[in-house]
């Protein structure tokens, strides 16, 4: 397999939203090695995911979660668009809507997702847990040498409704991507292919509550930048790259996230 055809899977940036998708028939296999600094705590996560493409322009894809180390009292979030950081098992469903080739070798394209989160521990910041839902549509242009994707998420988790419930925050993520690949680096193989991204990604939580009450400490508005490195080789990838703090807006004296790192390993087939 060219590693042209590779960023297809959709899985050029670590953390933000991306359009394409694979092809009939493809597979591919990642995993993905979460790092989290909030405050004094420290959370640690790997994360399995298959998808296969349906079509050329749907895909599916489940991913599990093994948490390493994941402390009482963290504050969930998301961290990778296409895998969250909490221990939900989720299963996605992507569909490449449009699409329109300006250009040999670039495209602008749209790309919808839906997803569905089921917990794996039974109570998350003090309140219950309940299978979720969420939706995400990205819009972007890619070629052989600029990619640049925006896109927006939201999640939503199906607790009961009432006064008396307990219920995580909804979570809206956003997410800005632009990347680059250098001159040496479009050729074939043998020679590998490195792509430079610039990755902007924002979560705005809503407040936890617990028997119907909201949490003080719980939700707000946080916005992390960062740079990250994919990297290419016949059927091999790997990506990697930190994601700091520029703006944090959150509702009580909960902490703050220091430094998101991610590492993550594909492997298509």
């Amino acid at each position: 397999m060219a590693p042209a055809a590779a960023l297809a899977t959709g899985h050029g940036p670590v953390y933000g939203l991306a359009t394409p998708t694979l092809g009939k028939g493809g597979w591919s296999l990642d995993v993905a090695v979460m790092d989290r600094i909030v405050g004094g705590k420290h959370m640690a996560m790997v994360r399995p995911m298959v998808s296969y493409g349906l079509t050329e322009d749907v895909q599916i894809s489940l991913s599990l979660p093994m948490p390493l180390y994941v402390p009482q009292g963290l504050p969930h979030a998301r961290t990778m668009a296409m895998m969250p950081a909490n221990p939900d098992v989720e299963f996605l469903l992507g569909w490449r809507f449009h699409r329109r080739g300006p250009a040999v070798g670039s495209r602008f394209e749209s790309t919808a997702y839906l997803g569905f989160d089921y917990p794996t521990d039974p109570v998350r910041g003090g309140a219950r847990t309940s299978p979720g839902l969420y939706g995400a549509a990205v819009t972007g242009y890619a070629s052989r040498s600029v990619y640049l994707w925006v896109g927006g998420l939201y999640r939503r988790y199906m607790s009961p409704i009432g006064d008396t419930v307990d219920h995580p925050g909804d979570l809206v993520m956003y997410s800005f991507v632009l990347g680059y690949r250098p001159g040496f680096f479009r050729k074939e193989l043998p020679h590998p292919d490195w792509r430079l991204f610039v990755e902007a990604v924002g979560e705005r939580s809503a407040r936890d509550r617990v028997a119907g009450r909201g949490l003080p400490d719980s939700g707000g508005h946080q916005v992390f930048v960062g740079p990250t490195l994919l990297g290419l080789y016949g059927p091999w990838g790997i990506s990697f790259g930190p994601l700091f703090p520029v703006y944090s807006k959150l509702n009580g004296s909960q902490p703050k996230d220091h430094v998101r790192m991610v590492m993550n390993y594909t492997y298509w087939f």
